[in-house]
């Protein structure tokens, strides 16, 4: 075989190696969710031991971050296991990025809204409890997430809307007027105010913990303390936790030791999800 035939494997097993949370999803269940003109979409299946269809579990779909721009598909692989050992059913939705998939952030919220949806119309297939079924992500992922509970959804109605939200420094306020060289229209598709959270916030949203750095250079705290209280104002179940001095993407996996920040985060939402009633508290 020649050089340039090997790069394309050597490649490949350099990725792996370097993220074996790649080969994990690889190797995992996935259907299509969604056929696109550039890719088909998949979502990814994470099960609990001794699972079966006539179960009711709980369920959790995951939305990676990466600014509407980039594919950390494998952000939230870890949390997905984490929560399967505890009963729950878990979702990581692929959806368009700007970088392979000349794609806006509008497209990806509505990429998001039909993996959620998918997930609804299948709930007997995977054997989860349709009154049980949050919606999660980090960063542009958090958008997405918290978009499911805030933005009116005319395709999929209310088969897209979450039962409760768990967001890592998400981008809550999408604000053009405020920052129009970020939030403009080529990259959004939209106005900002369309698919920002912040503005299309109703007293339907349904209870929400929220993760943020106080020193996050990416996403304001600022931005999630605004978002925090125009729900409580909404009269909504929403807590806000600061994370002193962390900036963007201090809940990741592998970034810190065993009792770091990845493992404060589980903390605090197994207590949220305990809140809830969806699990036992410890």
């Amino acid at each position: 075989m020649k050089l340039f035939q090997l790069l394309p494997l050597i490649f490949i097993a350099f990725a792996l190696s370097a993220n074996p949370n790649q080969k994990v999803l690889e190797n995992t269940e996935n259907y299509v969710f969604k056929e696109t003109p550039n890719l088909d979409l998949k979502i990814y299946v994470f099960k609990p031991d001794a699972w079966n269809a006539s179960q009711e579990n709980p369920a959790i779909v995951f939305y990676f971050g990466g600014g509407w721009n980039s594919r950390h598909i494998t952000q939230f692989v870890a949390y997905a296991q984490y929560y399967v050992s505890k009963g729950f059913v878990c979702f990581i939705p692929n959806y368009r990025v700007r970088s392979t998939d000349n794609s806006q952030a509008l497209d990806s919220v509505r990429d998001a809204q039909d993996a959620f949806a998918y997930v609804r119309k299948n709930v007997k297939q995977f054997g989860i409890d349709s009154s049980r079924i949050a919606a999660s992500g980090g960063s542009a992922g958090g958008h997405l997430a918290a978009s499911l509970g805030t933005l009116k959804d005319s395709k999929n109605k209310e088969l897209s809307k979450p039962n409760a939200l768990i967001l890592f420094n998400p981008v809550c306020v999408v604000d053009s007027d405020k920052n129009p060289k970020r939030y403009d229209f080529a990259r959004l598709g939209a106005e900002g105010h369309e698919i920002s959270p912040y503005h299309n916030v109703s007293d339907k949203v349904p209870p929400t913990i929220i993760y943020h750095g106080t020193e996050d250079r990416l996403v304001p705290y600022q931005t999630a303390k605004m978002f925090h209280e125009k729900m409580l104002e909404a009269g909504n179940d929403c807590t806000l936790i600061p994370f002193e001095g962390k900036d963007h993407g201090f809940f990741n996996h592998g970034k810190h030791l065993a009792e770091s920040d990845y493992r404060k985060t589980l903390n605090y939402t197994d207590e949220f999800l305990s809140k809830i009633g969806w699990m036992s508290a410890n």
